[in-house]
């Protein structure tokens, strides 16, 4: 799901409205080692687990 999330960042495929600030800060906090999210290193990651799951249902790769 890590990786669906990043192409769908990478390709500018994703606009969010800068009124969630805290998903912004998620996902400009997030750090992965080897497609794993580190989530003791990221902001809010309760937030970046949603919209991963929110894009599951959607391939971009």
């Amino acid at each position: 799901m890590l990786s669906n999330l990043h192409v769908v960042v990478s390709k500018s495929y994703l606009a969010v409205d800068p009124k969630y600030d805290k998903l912004l800060t998620s996902l400009r906090t997030a750090y992965a080692e080897e497609l794993n999210l580190k989530k003791d290193q990221t902001s809010y990651d309760d937030l970046l687990d949603a919209l991963r799951l929110a894009l599951k249902a959607y391939n971009f790769e």
